[in-house]
């Protein structure tokens, strides 16, 4: 079922406890048995609060926010950097989706207004994004809206270890606006890093 009655906004400093609560329970729920228990059931709230603080109090120029809200509720969010890498363009550093708002095209949407923004204020310059290697339903959804696995890293997580990751980009933002415009919403996941 679609996500009606949805509305993209930026997102405001007053939205960082629950940017920050979405992404723990995004991490709590699709990185189980990468990252350590301890980590996902102790800190990573009180982490990724002070993650997101951080962002909200030193907003680089090219930092981008933007929140789904649905009757007053964060159902999901994304925070990109334009232009980030000379040869990738704007980073897609994070998007993740509330679990009751799943497979409802609300990551979709969020990667449109992601694309549009970086099309309109970086153009001519993609966009990229990091999947852990065993996300696979992330890397799924990115390769069904036209995203190619352009390389591999290793991620350090807050809980220590090391993680493949894949870097996966359109080498456009107009080729991923129009690759959601001609997405089908149905049974699609959402979520990533």
């Amino acid at each position: 079922m679609l996500a009606t009655h949805m509305r993209i906004r930026e997102a405001y400093e007053s939205d960082t406890q629950n940017i920050a609560q979405l992404h723990a329970a995004s991490w709590r729920s699709a990185y189980r048995g990468m990252l350590s228990d301890a980590y996902l059931d102790g800190e990573v709230e009180a982490e990724r609060l002070t993650l997101w603080r951080k962002r909200f109090s030193q907003l680089p120029s090219n930092q981008r926010v933007i929140v789904a809200e649905s009757a007053g509720e964060i159902a999901g969010f994304a925070c990109a950097y334009g232009s980030d890498d000379p040869l990738w363009g704007t980073l897609l550093e994070n998007i993740h989706v509330s679990q009751t708002h799943k497979r409802q095209g609300v990551g979709a949407k969020l990667m449109r207004a992601v694309a549009s923004w970086s099309a309109q204020t970086h153009a001519g310059h993609g966009i990229y994004l990091w999947v852990l290697k065993l996300n696979l339903g992330a890397q799924m959804f990115y390769e069904r809206l036209g995203a190619e696995n352009v390389g591999s890293d290793i991620w350090i997580p807050p809980d220590g270890g090391a993680i493949p990751k894949f870097r996966f980009a359109w080498r456009q933002a107009e080729a991923l606006l129009s690759a959601v415009a001609n997405f089908s919403f149905n049974g699609t996941p959402d979520g990533a890093r």
